[in-house]
């Protein structure tokens, strides 16, 4: 994931495609046209893939949930009840909590 695209990392995006893989950039979604700008400045718009890491995560909940024949908002509940357990754990800033409402 990358929360500022940039020119170096569609660089290597561009050696990778050399490479023969195809590259997945996840960003924020306020980056996400910044993210395919610069692609398509680059001539690489079409050979790389650009999601935002909020539409990502959540096709990946809606799959769990799918697999286990589970509500999305139980699957999600538990992921972030994992979360914020480990969280605690290991972090002293609070605020990183996640409230689900």
């Amino acid at each position: 994931m990358t929360a500022a695209p940039s020119p170096n990392v569609i660089d290597k995006c561009k050696t990778n495609i050399a490479q023969g893989y195809h590259p997945c950039l996840l960003v924020t979604s306020d980056r996400l046209d910044a993210a395919r700008q610069l692609a398509s400045i680059e001539g690489v718009e079409d050979q790389i893939t650009i999601f935002s890491i909020e539409h990502f995560v959540a096709l990946n909940v809606m799959e769990l949930a799918d697999g286990e024949q589970t509500r999305f908002l139980e699957v999600l509940t538990r992921i972030v009840s994992t979360y914020n357990r480990r969280l605690e754990d290991v972090e002293t800033d609070m605020s990183l909590r996640i409230e689900l409402s």
